[in-house]
C-alpha cells in the first residue's frame, strides 16, 4: 500500500460520507458510502477481507482516495448513486440491461416536444423504460390526440406554417402561435400526469368534457372525445392486468442474479424489465435505477428482500416502499418471481445448446458470442448487409449493425460478403463464432476476406436448400434434426439475420419508390407516409387496401378518400 493513501486513510473521520478510490492514473475505480468512513475504508486493506476478489482488486489498484462528508445516510445514498451514474467506475456493480428498452422523452424547450427515444443522452424528462416499442407508439398517438403536444423537434422559429398533425387535431401548433405558453403548459401537465399513472383522472376529465359538449349539442366535438376514449379502452384491453385502474406502482423481485421490474401505471402493465444483477442487493439497484437526477420515480415501490434499515434510508424518496400491502400487489410480486423462473429456464436451455454446439461443431470453446451476417438486394440494386449479435444464446439488439454496399456495379453476393467482412473485422475483433447465411461458396468468400485481414476464426454456414451446416475446412457437412437445440439456435440466428437485412433493404427500397408516388397524394406528409409504409409494407398493398383498412391507419376520412382516388388512378 502506498504511503500517501495510508496516511489519508488514518486521517479519515468517523462520520457519514462517500469515499472514492482512484488508481495511479487518477481514474476512479470504485465509489462507496459509509456511516463511519475510516472504519469502512480500512476494511478493504485487511487480509481477512481479501477472500472477496473484488475487494482484493480494489485494494491492489487503489493509489489515492478522496472523500465527501454528508449529514445523513440518505444524503450519502443519493450522492453515491449520482456519482456512480456519472463516472461509471470499473468495480461498481453497474446495471446491465438484458434488453434494449424504449423511453418516452419530453424535451426541455420553451414548448417541449414528445418522442420515442432509445437512449437518455439529451437533456429533458424521460418516462419508462417500456417493454414494447409498439406500445410506446400507440401511447404517443393517444397522448397527442388527448393533449395535442407537438412531436416535431424542429426549432419553432424556422417553421412558417402548421404541419398536417395540426389539421388532424393532434398538435396545438405552438409554432404559429395557435396556443399560449400557459395553455401549452397545462396540456403538458396533463400528459405528465397520465404518464405518471393518473390515467383515471384523465379519463374522467375527458368523459366530463364529452358529456358537456353533448349537452350543448356539439355532437361532432363530443364524438372526437368518444373516439379518443375508445382508443384508450383498446390500449387498456391489450395491456391491463387484473388490478384496480388507479394502481400505479413498480414491483421489484431479485433472485439468482436476475432482477425483474414490473411497471404498473393506471392499472396497465407498461413494462416488464429484465436486468442482470449478479452481485448486488436490491438497495443497490434502487440507488442506481431511481436516485440519479434524470430518473422519473414512481410514487410507490413494492420490493421483496429489502431490509428495514435500507427501507428507512429510502422512504423519503417514495410515498411507500416495502412489501406488498394487499392482494393485488402480492399477485404482482408473484408474477415477478414467475418471470425470473421463466428467464432462468430460458437461459439454462440456451447455455445447454451452446455447450452442445461446441462439441457437435468442433469448436475450440463455447460460442458465447455469435455474430451472424446476411445479404439482401433486389436484382443487385440497393445491396445491404445485416449483422446480428447473439450473446449467451440470446439476441443483443443494441449491437446489431446495418451496412450499405455501394461498391458493386453488378449483383455479387460473394463480393458483398467480402466487403462487409473487411469493414467489420478491420475494426472489431472476431466473435467466438461467425455465422453466415449461405453455403460453401459464401464461406469461401468470407475465409478469403479474413485471410486478407490476417484474421482466423471459427466460421460456419447454413445452406438453405438442405438445411445443412457447412464448414470452410475438412469437417464436411452436418445435418441435424430440425428440433435439435443446436439447430434451433442456428435457424433462429439465420432467421434474425434475414429479417434484419430484408427490413433494412425494404426500408431503402420504399424510401426510394414511395418518395415519389405517395408524395403526390394531397394531405400526406412525412408522418402519414411513415405510418402507411410501416403498416402496409409496399406501394402495391397500399393501392389494394380497402377504405376500412386505410381508416385504421390514417383515421381521417377525407385523406382516405384522397388515397383511394390516387390508388384508382394508379392501377389500384
Amino acid at each position: 500500500m502506498e504511503r500517501t493513501i495510508l496516511n489519508k486513510i488514518i486521517s479519515l473521520p468517523e462520520t457519514c460520507g462517500v469515499y472514492i478510490f482512484k488508481n495511479k492514473e487518477g481514474k476512479i475505480i470504485y465509489i462507496g458510502k459509509a456511516v463511519k468512513l475510516r472504519r469502512r475504508v480500512q476494511s478493504y486493506f485487511r487480509e481477512s477481507s481479501w477472500k472477496n476478489e473484488k475487494v482484493r482488486k480494489i485494494a491492489e489498484e487503489a493509489f489515492d482516495i478522496e472523500f465527501i462528508l454528508v449529514p445523513s445516510e440518505r444524503e450519502a445514498l443519493l450522492l453515491e448513486s449520482n456519482l456512480i451514474y456519472k463516472h461509471k467506475p470499473r468495480y461498481n456493480i453497474l446495471l446491465k440491461e438484458s434488453r434494449f428498452y424504449p423511453y418516452i422523452y419530453l424535451s426541455n424547450d420553451e414548448f417541449p416536444y414528445v418522442e420515442l427515444r432509445r437512449d437518455r443522452k439529451a437533456p429533458g424528462t424521460y418516462f419508462g423504460p417500456y417493454t414494447s416499442t409498439k406500445l410506446v407508439r400507440s401511447m404517443l398517438e393517444l397522448l397527442q390526440r388527448i393533449f395535442k403536444v407537438r412531436s416535431c423537434n424542429l426549432p419553432l422559429n424556422r417553421i412558417k406554417k402548421a404541419c398536417f398533425l395540426h389539421h388532424l387535431k393532434m398538435c396545438s401548433a405552438p409554432c404559429i402561435g395557435k396556443i399560449t405558453k400557459d395553455e401549452y403548459q397545462k396540456s403538458l401537465d396533463g400528459l405528465i400526469e397520465f404518464l405518471e399513472g393518473n390515467t383515471l383522472k384523465v379519463r374522467l376529465s375527458l368523459e366530463d368534457r364529452m358529456y358537456k359538449l353533448a349537452d350543448n349539442l356539439q355532437f361532432e366535438q363530443a364524438k372526437e372525445i368518444r373516439d379518443v376514449l375508445n382508443s384508450m379502452d383498446r390500449l387498456y384491453s391489450k395491456q391491463a392486468v387484473d388490478v384496480p385502474q388507479d394502481l400505479s406502482v413498480d414491483v421489484i423481485a431479485l433472485s439468482s442474479g436476475i432482477l425483474i421490474l414490473l411497471e404498473i401505471r393506471g392499472g396497465m402493465l407498461l413494462g416488464k424489465l429484465v436486468y442482470d444483477f449478479p452481485e448486488g442487493k436490491v438497495s443497490d439497484f434502487i440507488g442506481q435505477f431511481y436516485l440519479t437526477k434524470e430518473k422519473n420515480r414512481p410514487k410507490n415501490l413494492i420490493v421483496a428482500g429489502l431490509r428495514k434499515s435500507e427501507a428507512s434510508q429510502l422512504k423519503a424518496e417514495f410515498e411507500y416502499i416495502g412489501k406488498p400491502r394487499n392482494e393485488f400487489e402480492s399477485r404482482l410480486m408473484k408474477i415477478a418471481f414467475q418471470n425470473i423462473e421463466q428467464e432462468l429456464n430460458m437461459r439454462i436451455g440456451a447455455t445447454e445448446a451452446l455447450k452442445q454446439a461446441k462439441n457437435l461443431l468442433g469448436l475450440k470453446k463455447i460460442p458465447r458470442l455469435i455474430e451472424g451476417i446476411d445479404i439482401s438486394h433486389t436484382q443487385g440494386l440497393m445491396t445491404v448487409a445485416s449483422l446480428v449479435v447473439f450473446s449467451s444464446g440470446k439476441p443483443d439488439k443494441s449491437k446489431y449493425r446495418r451496412y450499405r454496399i455501394r461498391n458493386l456495379e453488378t449483383p455479387n453476393d460473394f463480393e458483398a460478403l467480402a466487403t462487409v467482412i473487411k469493414r467489420r473485422y478491420s475494426k472489431h475483433p472476431l466473435p467466438d463464432l461467425l455465422f453466415i447465411d449461405g453455403g460453401l461458396p459464401q464461406l469461401e468468400a468470407v475465409s478469403k476476406a479474413l485471410d486478407e485481414l490476417h484474421q482466423k476464426g471459427e466460421i460456419i454456414g447454413l445452406a438453405k436448400k438442405e438445411e445443412e451446416i457447412v464448414f470452410p475446412d475438412k469437417r464436411g457437412k452436418l445435418k441435424l434434426p430440425l428440433d435439435h437445440p443446436v439447430m434451433k439456435l442456428l435457424t433462429s440466428i439465420r432467421d434474425e439475420t434475414h429479417r434484419f437485412a430484408v427490413n433494412y433493404h425494404r426500408y431503402l427500397r420504399e424510401r426510394r419508390y414511395l418518395g415519389s408516388e405517395i408524395d403526390k397524394i394531397p394531405g400526406i406528409g412525412p408522418k402519414r407516409k411513415k405510418l402507411l409504409i410501416q403498416h402496409f409494407k409496399s406501394v402495391s398493398k397500399i393501392k389494394k387496401a380497402s377504405e376500412r383498412e386505410l381508416l385504421e391507419v390514417i383515421k381521417n376520412k377525407k385523406i382516405v378518400e384522397e388515397i383511394l382516388k390516387w390508388a384508382k388512378e394508379n392501377g389500384g
